[in-house]
This record gives C-alpha cells, structure tokens and sequence, in this order.
C-alpha cells in the first residue's frame, strides 16, 4: 500500500508540472476596424520594459486587412502575464499616424481596451495566460 501511494503521489505530481509549463494558444478578436487600408500591427508583451519601449519580447505579427474584423492567433505560449498593442497602419509607414494636437488619426487598440485617454500602463492592458484563451479588442 505505501508503495502504490508513493506512486501515486509521483505520478500526480508529475502532471502537476506539465500543467504549469504547458504551453497555451493566445486568440486575439479584433473589431471596429473602420477600413480595409493598410495593414494591422500586433504586439505581443510580456514584460512592462518591451510594453513601454515598443520592442515586443514575445511575438509581433503583420496582418492585411479585409474587413470589419481580424483574428489573430499566437500558438505554444508558456503561461505568464501579457499585454497587447497593436494599430492599424493605413499609409504603411511604419508609425502610428496622429494629429497636430497628437491624438492618433489611425485605429489602435489595447488588451483589456483601455487607451481612451492614452496608452494604459502594462498592468492596466495585461492579462493571465494560464489556458486557452480569446481576448476581444475594440479598435478606437
């Protein structure tokens, strides 16, 4: 009997571990897109120095446009603490495009959609991936 409990006890902890480094897939819905111009820009953060500094440390990724809405997936991601960024780069000129008083003139987005009144810190636009998971951004 003790033989069959330590057993068990191996092998329980054993998925335990495989539960907490498994890797999870990321699906990003994406809509208010107002035009087919240009193309979206998707960052994908993990770390508030690469979120501040617009390095992505995770995943960027460059889409074409064909509608009202966009679906992006990031596959095989380790569990952990994200934010995403991304804008819609009509003119494709690498920059988000603004006014003279530096409100931007392109649509942009954030995860938890925030941004009404300027980028959200990379705790107010983070999120926890610990499964599969969709995350919903509203273009403004």
């Amino acid at each position: 009997m003790k033989l069959n409990l330590i057993g068990s006890v191996a092998v329980l902890s054993a998925l335990m571990v495989s539960q907490l480094t498994m890797a999870h897939d990321l699906r990003l819905h994406i809509d208010k897109i107002k035009s087919n111009k240009g193309v979206m820009l998707v960052a994908l953060h993990n770390q508030q120095e690469s979120y501040d500094a617009n390095t992505p440390t995770v995943a960027a990724k460059k889409l074409a446009l064909s509608g009202g809405e966009l679906i992006v997936e990031f596959g095989d991601l380790p569990a952990g603490t994200y934010a995403i960024k991304l804008y819609q780069d009509e003119n494709e000129n690498g920059v988000i495009d603004k006014s003279f008083m530096g409100i931007p003139t392109e649509g942009y987005g954030f995860s938890n959609n925030g941004g009404e009144y300027g980028q959200p810190s990379f705790k107010e636009a983070s999120f926890t991936l610990d499964k599969d998971l969709q995350v919903d951004i509203h273009l403004r």
